[in-house]
């Protein structure tokens, strides 16, 4: 199996796991009560056993379907941070099992364009340790050109 599928079905099963193993019915069952907004595929118990069982790779829609019945069944947060290790930083559960599926399909894939949702993240973090310009003393504009202009620091 290569190294993608196998990290992929260990995340996954990792959440079956949390839910303490249920039968592929089950979790068949809590698929189709997920709200239509909430999932994009569907699976029925032998595409769960299939996929699990790491027989077949399915389509992202599909995986994450599993994933969010396992979460629905464990009580666990989707899109709450997984602790990472010493060379992953911490990320979203669902994000984390979306590269893991990205790899398993499509091997690795280092140079991806990021997505617009990335790049808002990511100027957010941004925002928030940017200093404001009321904090940096030089930051201030210039006096306008008929003011006098003190040539001491204003410390």
């Amino acid at each position: 199996m290569p190294e993608g599928h196998s990290l992929l079905i260990d995340k996954l099963w990792s959440f079956y796991v949390a839910a303490n193993g249920p039968a592929t019915r089950t979790i068949a069952k809590v698929i189709k009560e997920l709200d239509d907004d909430q999932r994009d595929g569907t699976a029925n118990h032998e595409t769960v056993r299939r996929t699990l069982t790491a027989i077949s790779l399915p389509q992202w829609q599909t995986v994450e379907v599993i994933f969010l019945a396992l979460c629905r069944i464990a009580d666990v947060d989707p899109d709450d941070e997984d602790a990472g290790d010493q060379w992953e930083s911490p990320r979203p559960h669902r994000e984390r099992l979306h590269e893991y599926w990205r790899l398993a399909m499509y091997g690795q894939q280092d140079d991806l364009p990021r997505t617009r949702d990335e790049k808002a993240k990511q100027e957010a973090v941004e925002q928030r340790h940017r200093p404001a310009v009321a904090d940096d003393p030089w930051g201030a504009a210039p006096p306008s050109r008929g003011s006098s202009f003190a040539d001491e620091p204003p410390f």
